[in-house]
């Protein structure tokens, strides 16, 4: 019988409510819709709540399911299409964090990844919800059949024409927990998918705010190099002055010029740098890295304050809010479905199957010595038949008993690998926590290093005009400044990356704490 596929929800649940007691009616049907059981699109993350969906496509809001019919170069190029731009959105402006990361987690192609993962996921569920209804199907057979009597100097010859078309159906009554097992399986397999996609997006979030913060930090390198070398040219010009009138030496310019090729070096090393980083942060977004883009800059005011909350009230936010953790916890229910599945298939199976047709057929018969016909005859009869069946395996060399052996060792192994990432969340958070309080307090100190080296070099420049400093120490002075705007500068990137390193490890989806975790627990 060949089972044809019903379009009728109301009719499957006719069919099941005769064999099975009725059907389920508290959620969509995941059968005929699976995609109202994950997120509406790549970019956006998934809720309970999307699997009360009903009717309605998960990619297009007006219920309309987009086919795609453009070629893959079209919508490759949709993708890179030039950046938003600015903080509103307005042409000509630099564009801000909060547009690349709306960009990137619609445009970025692991977002994409995921999300179709958890689509087949969906698929895969309404497979596994397949086997609670009946097969219905139609067949048909039709046959011509010569059959010769030979006889003394005779011989007679029947034909025949046979048409039998049928209609069955086959349910399963009992399997024992081979369908429940597969529908616990698919389901945690479902939820993983849509957690790991969750996972995903907060991964996209995170890769382009270190990124965007890594840029920032080789434009902000750059404009200190550039204010070292105006610092070096005013040394030179300093000590220009003072050979003017006696108080330098040769050996003095040519310490201040090699100052100021050395300045002029380092402002060209950061050319390289800043390419480097506006690369890394259009791959972050999903964009070749030919596309140009401008930032906006971090302001000090949209640094990360002190932390005032305790480590362990993060670390416990992480471990209840993570998708991945949660995903794990999914995948060893997946394992331990998978494994009373293996369980099942020592039972037997009991199933009912019934049929109904119409059996139609035309006899001629006929004699060859000498030729003569007889007439014709036709016949039609209906044809039924309704039984139960079971099958029951004994023996098939040990297949059943290591099915079993593999699905617990796999279940073993799901569970320590949600151990692993346990311990793997604790190891983050502790670290990017203590990370963000370290890179704060030297933020701090190096606000006002960069102060204290801007008074010493002041002085020190005074004081050489005066021909009561070396050029020695001028030079000194000079280079500790330059060190303290390279050191302030990378701290406050470092910090930057830190708090983005917290959140991410926290499985926090904004990527900021308003009021710490400890309110967001409650």
């Amino acid at each position: 019988m060949r089972p044809a596929i019903l379009r009728s929800p109301g009719l499957l649940c006719l069919l099941t409510a005769i064999f099975a007691g009725g059907c389920r009616s508290d959620e969509p049907w995941v059968e005929t819709d699976p995609d109202a059981f994950v997120a509406r699109s790549p970019g956006d993350p998934w809720t309970p709540e999307d699997a009360r969906r009903r009717g309605e496509d998960p990619a297009k809001p007006n219920g309309q399911r987009d086919e795609r019919n453009t070629g893959p170069l079209a919508r490759m190029e949709a993708r890179m299409r030039q950046l938003p731009a600015g903080p509103e959105g307005s042409a000509g402006e630099d564009v801000s964090l909060l547009h690349l990361v709306e960009f990137a987690l619609t445009n970025r192609p692991e977002t994409r990844i995921a999300w179709e993962r958890s689509r087949a996921a969906a698929a895969e569920l309404g497979i596994a919800k397949g086997a609670w209804y009946p097969v219905l199907g139609i067949s048909a057979d039709f046959y011509y059949n010569r059959v010769l009597f030979p006889a003394t100097g005779q011989a007679l010859q029947v034909d025949s024409l046979n048409l039998l078309p049928q209609i069955g159906l086959n349910y399963v009554l009992f399997d024992f927990g081979r369908r429940e097992a597969d529908d616990d399986a698919a389901r945690a397999t479902l939820l993983a998918a849509n957690l790991q996609t969750n996972r995903v997006l907060q991964s996209t979030v995170h890769d382009v705010q270190v990124a965007y913060f890594r840029l920032d930090a080789a434009l902000a390198a750059k404009e200190a190099a550039e204010r070292n070398v105006e610092l070096a040219e005013t040394v030179v010009d300093m000590v220009e002055s003072q050979m003017l009138v006696g108080l330098a030496t040769a050996p003095d310019l040519f310490l201040a010029r090699q100052d100021l090729a050395q300045a002029r070096f380092d402002l060209q090393a950061t050319v390289a740098v800043i390419q480097t980083a506006r690369a890394s942060l259009l791959d972050a977004c999903g964009v070749p890295a030919t596309t140009p883009v401008s930032i906006a800059r971090v302001r000090d005011d949209q640094l990360p304050e002190a932390l005032s909350y305790r480590v362990e009230d993060v670390i416990d936010v992480s471990l209840d809010g993570r998708p991945d953790l949660a995903a794990a916890v999914a995948a060893v229910r997946s394992a331990a479905a998978e494994e009373a599945r293996a369980e099942a298939e020592f039972m037997p199976t009991v199933e009912v199957i019934g049929e109904v047709g119409y059996a139609w057929a035309r006899f001629e018969t006929s004699v060859n010595n000498p030729p003569l016909d007889y007439p014709s005859d036709t016949d039609g009869i209906p044809v039924w038949n309704i039984g139960i069946g079971g099958t029951w395996t004994i023996f098939e060399g040990f297949i059943r008993e290591n099915a079993v052996r593999a699905a617990r060792a796999k279940r073993r192994e799901a569970e320590a690998e949600l151990e692993r990432l346990r311990l793997q969340a604790i190891g983050e958070t502790w670290d990017a926590y203590f990370r963000v309080q370290a890179f704060r307090k030297q933020f701090d100190f190096g606000l006002a290093l960069v102060a204290q080296s801007e008074e010493a070099f002041a002085a020190v420049s005074a004081s050489y005009r005066q021909g009561l400093s070396t050029i020695t120490e001028l030079v000194q002075a000079e280079r500790d400044l330059q060190e303290a705007r390279a050191t302030f500068v990378t701290t406050r990137s470092d910090l930057l990356v830190a708090a983005a390193d917290l959140a991410f490890a926290a499985g926090d989806e904004i990527g900021r704490y308003p009021t710490g975790p400890a309110a967001r627990a409650d």
